[in-house]
């Protein structure tokens, strides 16, 4: 007997969920195991069953679909995993990619799609469209150069009050953070403002407001 790929399927969109599951079960090599509308159901049905695969919306209440691929990668378990979104911003296509995800679908793709990304990543392949991965990786790597561009000339002290600033941490936590007193966190901020040519915290914010995500002292 031809072995059927086991699914669970999760969305917090009811008519999105049922209709996901509806179109798979079309489908004779794909038997789904439990629909989640949410993601705590999910990760939990997830570690029950230990289905084959999992399609998960990027989105849900109580977790992400991108928390629990890292909470599966984590545990070490075979499910592969497909991520399914409206829309996905580059940091997030970034983290899903690092994270081992198989397949990334947006929700506007056909139907026919939908079931040779599923296909391809039963058979042990991965579903990343250059389109979307492709070019947020050029977009990420574009972001980055521009940003130690601009950081360049800070020195590492104030790279790290500068992340800290940006965080709205305010000056006396920093100086706690950084074991460091007040003052010299006044000192570093005023002299990382002159360099960015920046006059308060809002404009450094605003500056730095697409690379918050780098790790500054590096």
């Amino acid at each position: 007997m031809t072995h059927r790929t086991t699914l669970v399927i999760a969305d917090d969109h009811p008519l999105v969920l049922y209709g996901l599951a509806e179109l798979i079960r079309l489908e004779p090599e794909f038997d789904i195991l439990a629909v989640c509308a949410d993601g705590v159901d999910a990760i939990a049905r997830i570690r029950d069953l230990t289905p084959d695969m999992a399609v998960l919306d990027l989105n849900m209440p109580g977790k992400s679909g991108l928390e629990i691929l890292r909470e599966i990668r984590a545990d070490a378990l075979s499910t592969r995993i497909v991520l399914l979104t409206a829309g996905i911003s580059d940091s997030e296509i970034m983290s899903a990619v690092s994270s081992g995800v198989d397949g990334l679908l947006l929700k506007n793709a056909a139907p026919d799609t939908l079931i040779d990304c599923l296909r391809n990543v039963a058979a042990g392949g991965a579903w990343l469209p250059t389109t979307t991965v492709g070019a947020a990786i050029d977009r990420e790597a574009d972001r980055g150069k521009r940003a130690h561009q601009i950081l360049d000339p800070l020195t590492v002290r104030e790279r790290q009050i500068v992340r800290f600033a940006c965080l709205a941490m305010p000056n006396k936590s920093i100086a706690k953070e950084l074991k460091i007193a007040e003052g010299t966190v006044k000192i570093h901020l005023n002299n990382a403002y002159m360099k960015l040519d920046v006059k308060s915290r809002a404009e450094l914010r605003k500056k730095l407001n697409l690379i918050l995500d780098l790790e500054f002292d590096n």
